[in-house]
C-alpha cells in the first residue's frame, strides 16, 4: 500500500471542484483512505486550511490520524529546504510547502499537488513542489493521477 501526502490545494480543490452532495463516493473514498492509514496532511497544511475559514480544517481534524505531528527530523528537512531556496517560501504564500515535501520524504510517501513542474532554471520565488519533491526523490502526481494509481472509478 502506497502512503499518499496530500497538499493543500487538493483539499480546497476537493471542497471546490467536487462537492460533496454531488460527487459523494469520492469524499466516501478519500475518508476510507483516510482510515486505512493511505492519506495524511502534515500539521502546516492543516493550519492553512484554518486560514479559508470554511469547514475544511473541521472535516480534515474529524478524520482521525489524518493530521500528522512535525517530527524534528521533518523541522530539520523543511529547514534545510527553506534554506536551499530562499524565495520560495514568502510570509504566507507556500508556508506549508517545505513542510509537505519534508514530511513526504522522511515518511517515504508520494505528494499529491495541484502545481506543476516548472522548467530548468526557474528561480526560487517561481518554484513549484514538483520541482523540490524531485530534489528528495519524492515522488508527486496531481489529483487525477492520484486517482488512476487509487484504481478509483466514479
Amino acid at each position: 500500500m502506497t502512503h499518499h501526502t496530500l497538499d493543500t490545494n487538493v483539499i480546497i480543490n476537493l471542497k471546490n471542484l467536487y462537492a460533496r452532495d454531488v460527487f459523494g463516493a469520492v469524499w466516501d473514498k478519500m475518508e476510507d483512505a483516510i482510515a486505512n492509514g493511505e492519506l495524511c496532511i502534515c500539521n502546516m497544511i492543516h493550519d492553512e486550511l484554518n486560514r479559508g475559514g470554511d469547514d475544511l480544517y473541521k472535516w480534515a481534524k474529524d478524520q482521525t490520524g489524518f493530521v500528522c505531528d512535525l517530527t524534528d527530523q521533518e523541522a530539520q528537512l523543511a529547514a534545510d529546504i527553506s534554506n536551499a531556496h530562499p524565495g520560495w517560501v514568502q510570509q504566507q504564500q507556500n508556508a506549508g510547502d517545505p513542510f509537505i515535501v519534508a514530511h513526504a520524504s522522511i515518511e517515504g510517501s508520494d505528494l499529491v499537488t495541484n502545481e506543476t513542474r516548472k522548467g530548468a532554471g526557474t528561480i526560487d520565488k517561481n518554484m513549484k513542489v514538483p520541482n523540490v519533491a524531485d530534489e528528495h526523490n519524492v515522488t508527486s502526481m496531481n489529483f487525477l493521477d492520484f486517482l488512476r494509481a487509487k484504481g478509483w472509478r466514479f
